[in-house]
């Protein structure tokens, strides 16, 4: 049986990508950065929350790594230096699109990242056989291991509240050498912006500790697929 993980299931691991553009085009729509400047700190405050502080905390949780809550802070940072990098007159008619940066580099940003997402999806393929799990992924999915069914020791069905409303679900074999489980972050701290109208940035003071758990990770797991529960039930009569 060939399976294969499903669209929703990617766009909820890398929701970074969607959040960014829908965001994105709702901020270009509604605010127009041309009049803001550094008087108006409510604005600011707000935009800096929506786009950096909450996507940061959430990548860090998700991905279980410290240095993910940097990214959407240096991403931030990026786009008001196309604002004021260059002086006005550089840019004359393309002004709006200057000043606006910080938001259009969110959407593009975001845009691109759901084509990369939907193209590294495709490379993925589950073959569920009497011998066990084969997952084969990468450009011309050039990588393949077999998750041997004889050293299957347990197997688990893992999804988030999202995934449960949208039907999708991991199967995660898990074997005797540990495969298929993993740390989990328990992230602490509180973050802080500092900059000035030039340069801006994020910073992130706390500590992460970890305790085991089941990992779904695409590439040790039959990940994001519909009807996780009879995949479940299949794999269970395989190791029993």
């Amino acid at each position: 049986m060939d399976l294969k993980p499903t669209r929703r299931s990617f766009m909820i691991r890398y929701f970074i990508y969607p959040y960014y553009f829908v965001l994105g085009i709702v901020f270009y729509l509604n605010f127009d950065l041309s009049g803001i400047d550094g008087n108006n700190w409510l604005f600011l405050i707000v935009s800096w929350i929506a786009l950096t502080v909450i996507p940061g905390i959430l990548l860090a949780f998700s991905r279980k790594k410290f240095g993910w809550f940097f990214w959407p802070a240096i991403l931030n940072a990026s786009g008001w230096l196309v604002r004021y990098l260059f002086p006005e007159e550089t840019y004359n008619d393309l002004k709006p699109l200057f000043d606006n940066g910080p938001v259009l580099l969110f959407i593009v940003a975001g845009l691109l990242g759901i084509v990369f997402v939907e193209i590294y999806r495709t490379t993925f393929k589950y073959n569920l056989s009497d011998a066990g799990v084969e997952v084969t992924y990468g450009m011309f999915r050039a990588n393949s291991h077999m998750i041997v069914a004889r050293h299957i020791t347990n197997v688990m069905l893992k999804r988030n509240f999202f995934e449960l409303i949208l039907g999708v679900g991991h199967v995660i074999p898990v074997t005797s050498s540990g495969m298929g489980s993993g740390d989990r972050g328990v992230l602490g701290g509180f973050s802080a912006d500092t900059g000035t109208q030039n340069v801006r940035g994020g910073a992130f003071i706390g500590s992460v500790s970890t305790e085991k758990e089941f990992v779904a990770n695409p590439k040790n797991c039959i990940y994001g697929i519909s009807k996780p529960k009879e995949i479940m039930e299949r794999l269970k009569e395989m190791v029993l």
